[in-house]
């Protein structure tokens, strides 16, 4: 006669799954915050004009003194 092994079936955790995915929109939601935070805003000057502040948010040249 044989012999006839019964296993309980494994149920699926579905625990890991959901800390994952919440552990993933931080990740995500985190570097959208500093992507925005460290955009260049623009600078606003009274009285300049339309075409100059493209280069408002260049710094300046370095300079080396000997």
């Amino acid at each position: 006669m044989a012999e006839i092994e019964i296993e309980p079936k494994r149920r699926f955790n579905v625990l890991p799954w959901i800390l994952g995915l919440v552990l993933l929109a931080l990740v995500i939601l985190g570097a959208a915050s500093a992507a925005h935070r460290h955009a260049a805003a623009p600078v606003h000057r009274p009285g300049a004009a339309a075409v100059d502040n493209q280069w408002d948010n260049i710094p300046p040249k370095l300079r080396q003194y000997a």
